[in-house]
């Protein structure tokens, strides 16, 4: 059996799903995975189909984050399943890191970490996702204890100022625990239910129990989170991105349920596709890239927008693309010139007005606003 055919079979989905992947696991002395990343947008999303390790025969499937979905259709109806009680936790807005075991040829277990459309950690050009981690689990020892204290795989969001995307925080970069999954059936292990080590969970925002109706919580929820946010420099919000319902059914299964405030649909689909989505889905994109294009691009689109929409759409995708490569080409050069200014004693915190005085010799003086926050990006 040819390794896609083993893939589709082992994660029981249609092969137009499924994208292959060869990469190194830095947290095991590089060993080698090799399989392919599942981008079926329901319980296996992100999930693999690892086929080799160590270049040895390997086959397992690793179930990760999955795709999270509006309690209601297009039609604008509700759709809860039964509800027994809920759990209603902040929507954190960053890099979403699943911690996870797998097994080599010998039976070995390994404890690493992935990003969600990536089957490993690791740095690029767009972040340095592989340092923050890892200056994540020195700042919290407690995460590598959470899979096998909790006998599952654990979902983590890394959020903060220095891993800016939607939302503007005044945190530097801190992690939250999200949820538990179970490695055999993809079950969710709810926030509530798991131990963190003093690994801090997202925010609780409240709960709810089956007498009350869950339509109306949800149009409180979503008014009191729209009265929070405020625009924000470089086209971001302050406040929070949304909230996850936890929904815990009679029989006590959990499934999660994403609400976001009026705002931040705008960005990103209620309005159908637009600008600021598609500029929002290329910083994502690239948190798993080091190339910026259309075919990187559509599988994340697809999840949201129809094809023939995107297709129409397709200029301004192009011209989208294009300005985030411009951004982060004067971001670079900022830091460049950041570095030489730097180099001759100067820095941001110790004289923020020689530095700006400095670089205005190199920049326009209507570029200067940018020039400040990239580096003070930089400087986080």
């Amino acid at each position: 059996m040819d390794d896609i055919k083993q893939a589709c079979e082992l994660l029981r989905v249609d092969e137009k799903y499924l994208s292959p992947f060869d990469v190194a696991d830095p947290f095991n002395d590089d060993l080698r995975l090799e399989g392919f990343l599942c981008q079926r947008p329901d319980h296996r999303y992100g999930g693999l189909a690892l086929l080799r390790v160590g270049g040895e025969p390997a086959p397992q499937v690793i179930f990760a984050t999955p795709k999270l979905h509006y309690p209601f259709g297009k039609d604008g109806r509700f759709h809860f399943p039964p509800i027994a009680r809920a759990h209603l936790y902040e929507k954190l807005d960053g890099t979403n890191v699943l911690a996870y075991r797998y097994r080599d040829a010998d039976g070995d277990s390994h404890l690493t970490y992935k990003l969600r459309l990536a089957a490993a950690l690791r740095n690029s050009k767009w972040g340095p996702f592989l340092d923050y981690w890892k200056e994540m689990i020195a700042k919290f020892p407690g995460i590598p204890k959470l899979v096998d204290a909790n006998n599952c795989h654990v979902s983590l969001e890394m959020y903060g100022a220095r891993n800016a995307h939607l939302i503007a925080y005044s945190v530097d970069l801190a992690p939250a625990v999200l949820f538990g999954v179970r490695p055999l059936d993809a079950s969710i292990v709810g926030p509530f239910e798991l131990e963190t080590f003093g690994v801090p969970p997202a925010p609780l925002l409240g709960e709810l129990d089956g007498r009350e109706d869950p339509a109306a919580r949800y149009a409180a929820l979503r008014a009191e989170m729209e009265a929070g946010n405020r625009p924000a420099a470089d086209e971001k919000l302050t406040g929070t991105e949304g909230a996850v319902w936890y929904v815990t059914e009679p029989g006590g299964r959990v499934t999660m349920w994403k609400c976001k405030p009026e705002s931040v649909e705008q960005i990103h689909w209620a309005t159908g596709i637009n600008k600021a989505a598609v500029i929002a889905t290329c910083w994502n994109a690239l948190e798993t890239s080091d190339v910026l294009d259309y075919d990187v691009l559509l599988p994340l689109l697809l999840e949201e927008y129809q094809a023939d929409d995107i297709e129409k759409f397709r200029p301004n995708i192009d011209a989208a693309m294009a300005e985030v490569d411009r951004e982060f080409e004067f971001r670079q050069r900022v830091w460049a010139a950041y570095a030489e200014i730097k180099a001759q004693g100067l820095s941001l915190t110790a004289d923020k007005n020689a530095v700006m005085r400095a670089l205005s010799t190199r920049f326009r003086r209507e570029e200067m606003g940018r020039v400040y926050a990239a580096v003070v990006l930089h400087e986080r």
